[in-house]
Parts: C-alpha cells; structure tokens; sequence
C-alpha cells in the first residue's frame, strides 16, 4: 500500500482501562456437609451405599452403614454424588448401556458403576424426588438388587429404596468435587486421500477410543483401573539434558500442587479440539507413525522437533469435543468475552435471540455501511502502533491486534454505533505500543498469546511448512482472543490461479460478511518473508479490504484505501502494497457464531462482572475452587 508521512500527531495521555461495569450479584457454592447416604429398602431395614471392586469393576454396594467399607459423599455443584475414595474422587454413574448417553442402549437394566467425576458425563448428574435418586433426565429411578444399585427400563421392577435422613444433605449445593474432563488423545494416520484416528493408551496406541481423564486444576492426564478404583497418569520422564524420552505411566490421585510436575500437561497450545500437548518443561508429545516404536508416545525438546524425522513422528494430536468447548470457556473468562454472570445453569433459562439462518451466516446486517464515524475508528485502531510497527506477543503484531479489535468492535458495535474511546482490547492511540494496554487489561491472556511462539517456529510433522505454521497460528490467535466465534479457514492458496479463485469466492458471500486474511509475503527479489493480516468485510458496493499498522497513514490515505473492491485482481493488488510484494500464500477466515453450547451457560467463576454486558470474566484461569452457583442453583451441564 501506497506509504504517505503522517500528516499529524496526537498528545493525548494514554488511559489505562478499568471496568465501569456494576458488579452482578453471585453466590459461591455451599460449603460441603459430606455424609454417608443412607438409605431404607424394601423390608424396612436401613443401610447405606459403598464404593465396591469386585470382578473388575466398580459398583455402588448397599451395606451396613457401620461397616468400614462406607464413605462419606457428597452431592456437589454439577448434579454428581461423589466419594473420596484414597484421594480420588469418583462418581455414580449410570450405565450408558441403559441410557444410551455416551454409547448404545443394549441393555434392559444394569448396575450403576464408579468413574472418576468429570464435569462432561451427563451419566453422572443426578437428582433427587421423592428421597430416590434418579438421572438428571428423570428416566431412570436408582434401585437395588443383590444389595447393588442399578437402574431400569422397567419402572415396576424391584427393588425400589429411599434416601432416609438425607434432606439436609440434599439441599446443600456443595462445591464441586472437580472439574475434570472426559476425553481421548487420537492422532490421524493418513495415507493417501484417507485416513485413521488412533488413540493413546498406556501401552502404546490402538484403533478403538480409549477413556483418559484431564484434571483443569493440576493438568493430569489419567487412565482409570475400574478393578482398584486407582489412577494412573501420564508423565514426561525427559530431563533437561535429554533431547527426547518415553512417556511413562504413573500411579496417582486428585491431588492439587502449587507447581507442575512430570504429570502436568499444557493443553494451552489448542486450536479447538486438535493441537500439541506441551509437558511441564514445554517439551512436545510425539508418537512415530511407522518402524517398531509405531505409536509409542515420547516428549522432544522444541529445538529438537526439526531433526525428528525418522518414522514420521507428529505432535499434533485430537481431543474429545468438550475440549474445544472448555478452551473457548477459558480464553473467554481470561479476555471477558463471556456472556453470562453468574452462568444460567439450563438451556431454558436463556432466552433465544437469534433465529435466522441467514443471519447466522453473516456477521454485520446487509445494509451496514462504513459511515465517517465507523470510518474515523477504523483508522484510529490501525494507526494505534509505533512508527516503527515492530513491537509484538510472540508471532502476533500490531496487524493481527488491529485485526481482531476491528471485527470484534464491528460485530459488537453494529447497531449503536462506534466507541469513541478506550477499544474492545486495547485503548486506541496514535504512535502508540497497542501491547501495553492489551498487557495490562488481560495479563493472562498475553501470557497465554506469548506460547503461540511455538506454532510458527517449529513443525508438527514432517515436511509441515513455514506458510502452513503462521496461517495456524493467526488462527490460534483469533480463537484465544474471540473464541465466542468460530474461524472458518479457506483452503491455503499459493499461486497466483489459486489466490484468484479463492477471493473469487468471497464476493459469493451474502453483504455483511466477515473475515481476515491471513498474508505471506516477500520482496521482489523473494528475501523479506513475512507475514500480515487484515480485515475484509463484504458490502452491497464491493469487499472492503481494511488497512492495519498504519502509523504514518493520513485519514484521507486510510479512506482512499478502504473503497469496495470488484474484482479478485484489483484485491490482490492492494494486498501486494499495490503490487510491490510477491504473494507467497493466502488463507481467509470467516468469522461466524459458534453453534456450539457454550459452557458458560453452565459455568462462571467467581468476581466474573468483566466489563459489563457480554463481556464478562474475571481475567484468570479457572479454578474449581473459585466456580460460582448458577442462577438455577446446581448447574446442568449438557
């Protein structure tokens, strides 16, 4: 783009943003009263329930309550009824062979099991009516036989039993015994056009899902041994002198440290539900994808990752669903893009404010047009760098700052019209580090931007690209700023056909729509690789094609250059700074809302007023411990 001397300058004292908002009531969760449930059954006697091990499994027993083998339980925040059990907590469970949640219904009855608690079973959500417990859904009433509880499709079968000298313990709304994560560790295999999903065990990898555990609180990953009711976690065993080791297998509980240790496993590093998993000393996981080790998970220095290459070994890795699901709950409650405080706690409690598809496909309405308002704070957010448009988080520069506060302030200010002051995440300002606000306001969320570093200097898998790298990590980068979005990617275009079909395919879009583009470029002479990022937004007129770290830019630079584009030629032309850089590569994102559940209808931690409206949170990362009621007291998790 055409580069003219700033025009004028501004000395205007920076203010550090502070919230106005009025603080919103909320309510911490009870302090437990953990007692062991008793229960009267069929004949009148009372007893009480036991966490039992027999013939491999883990049952919930009916015994004398004087007997050593009962425990005190607890009947927490997300619905789950909880034992301690050796310092682990585990939950009844209906089986899903009855249910048919989170697997087949092939069973007319079975016996409740014992599983570690986690936040993402709705096996594990009980209620209570009538002193019987039965499943969050109402289907299934507890019962017993052979001194066993179990459920059935058959409401008339016996036996049926009742809480006895229970009420008090189950109006305690009691704080949640955790907030672990069901989930799995697959990597792709692919060959050819197709491809298989392969899953992490403690004894290699295997075809068929294999249940692991995430503890949010001390970044555990754990298997469960339903014969014992014992954990056991995955450790890094590389040292600081090692450039790689094994993974091993390790014996542990639910216990909370103040520090990482060789079970601790970053799961920051995300996009979604895939990414790298990082152990306590930021050494990658990795598994070889052929020779005699196939499959064996090991940890590599970051340093190493390049000389890596014998058997194709990858770090990228699939999670369960729920896992994307909690990382846009984290990045949101660490940069107040939540929506709730306190949390709902039910689907109907929330009231539906979209209903159009159409709308759903666009961000903006159709006939949003850049006024001179819109126009001026456009340009006030690009040109709030230094002269010099170096400073930086990691890989992420002015550009992509300046990108992300342009749609995010777009989607949220569409209708009431541009702020005038302050901005969405940092204070906009002439010549001006826009890091040292964005630092301040979200320090966690910096920090967490600083270890997308690790995307664009090092490969997942062989023969993985520079190019591939930094679009991913603009990707990253969005996702943990704006993750109430979903960031939907274009194919990677790399030559000049590729680059015109697929802006061609933008004008397709309906006017209002929203996205950034992800830029690699390089001099004419192919040295200066590096990266950009803007805006573009489609109007009745044409693609709107937005300028960021602009520093030395006039507004009437800024006007001329944000005139509707009609043609995939001219477009190129302005993002080749009007034709003097060779373009290496392009993918665009297109911002949408995420149809997915958010679990901040469920979940919100405590002090998560934020800045007000739809922008709650309160700047840390989430702790069980500090997890507040929901309006509708226990919170439903779905």
């Amino acid at each position: 783009m055409k580069l003219k001397p700033f025009l004028f300058f501004f000395s205007l004292l920076m203010t550090i943003h502070t919230s106005s908002a009025a603080p919103v009531p909320q309510k911490k969760p009870d302090d437990p009263h953990d007692k062991s449930i008793h229960v009267k059954v069929h004949t009148g006697g009372e007893y009480c329930y036991a966490p039992a091990f027999v013939n491999g499994e883990s049952y919930v027993y009916i015994t004398y309550c004087s007997s050593a083998s009962v425990k005190f339980a607890r009947y927490d925040l997300f619905k789950r009824v909880a034992w301690n059990v050796n310092n682990v907590w585990l939950c009844m469970t209906a089986p899903s062979s009855v249910t048919g949640i989170g697997g087949q219904s092939t069973e007319d009855w079975d016996y409740l099991l014992l599983r570690p608690c986690v936040i993402n079973d709705p096996n594990q959500q009980w209620i209570i009516e009538g002193n019987a417990f039965y499943t969050a859904d109402k289907k299934f009433r507890v019962k017993d036989y052979k001194w066993y509880a179990y459920i059935s499709k058959n409401k008339n079968d016996y036996y049926d039993h009742t809480l006895s000298m229970m009420d008090s313990w189950a109006k305690i709304i009691a704080t949640p015994v955790n907030s672990n994560i069901k989930t799995f560790i697959g990597w792709k295999f692919v060959s050819g056009s197709s491809f298989s999903t392969y899953y992490i065990t403690d004894y290699g990898s295997r075809s068929d899902v294999f249940d692991l555990y995430y503890n949010p609180d001390n970044g555990h990953i754990f298997r469960y041994f339903p014969s014992t009711g014992v954990l056991s976690c995955m450790t890094s065993q590389q040292s600081t002198s090692d450039n790689w080791n094994w993974v091993g297998w390790k014996f542990c509980d639910d216990t909370v440290s103040q520090t990482k240790d060789i079970g601790f496993w970053d799961i920051s590093q995300l996009y979604g539900r895939e990414g790298p998993l990082l152990d306590h000393q930021g050494n990658f996981l990795r598994v070889t994808q052929y020779g005699i080790s196939w499959g064996s998970p090991y940890t590599v220095k970051p340093d190493y990752l390049k000389q890596d290459t014998q058997n194709s070994p990858k770090s990228e890795f699939l999670f369960a669903y729920d896992f994307d699901r909690w990382g846009r709950y984290v990045n949101g409650n660490l940069g107040d893009t939540l929506v709730y405080c306190p949390a709902p706690g039910k689907k109907e409690n929330v009231v539906q404010t979209s209903t159009s598809k159409t709308r759903s496909k666009r961000s903006l309405p159709p006939d949003f047009t850049l006024t001179d308002a819109w126009i001026q704070r456009l340009y006030d957010i690009a040109r709030s760098s230094t002269v010099a448009g170096q400073e930086h988080i990691a890989f992420c520069g002015p550009c992509m700052l300046h990108t992300l506060q342009m749609l995010a302030e777009l989607q949220e200010d569409n209708i009431g019209g541009p702020r005038q002051s302050g901005g969405y995440f940092f204070d906009t300002h002439p010549d001006r580090d826009p890091f040292i606000s964005f630092r301040q306001r979200f320090p966690e969320l910096a920090e967490r931007l600083q270890t997308t570093e690790n995307y664009v200097n090092l490969p997942w898998h062989v023969g993985e690209d520079s190019y591939t790298r930094t679009s991913r990590v603009t990707r990253s980068a969005a996702l943990m700023l704006l993750p109430q979005y979903n960031w939907r990617p274009s194919t990677m275009a790399r030559t000049r056909e590729e680059m015109r079909r697929m802006l061609l395919n933008l004008w397709n879009a309906p006017s209002g729509t929203l996205w950034y583009i992800s830029i690699i470029t390089s001099d004419r002479d192919s040295s200066n690789i590096i990266g950009h990022a803007q805006p573009i937004l489609s109007t009745n007129q044409g693609l709107v094609l937005i300028p960021t770290n602009i520093s030395d830019f006039s507004l009437e630079d800024f006007r001329s250059d944000i005139a509707p584009i009609t043609t995939p030629t001219r477009l190129m032309y302005y993002l080749s700074n009007r034709g003097t850089l060779r373009l290496l590569s392009l993918v665009t994102y297109q911002m949408a809302r995420t149809d997915e559940v958010s679990l901040n209808l469920y979940i919100s931690q405590g002090n998560c007023t934020g800045e007000g409206e739809n922008r709650r949170g309160n700047r840390q990362l989430p702790r069980t411990s500090l997890l507040n009621q929901c309006d509708s007291g226990r919170c439903a998790i779905q």
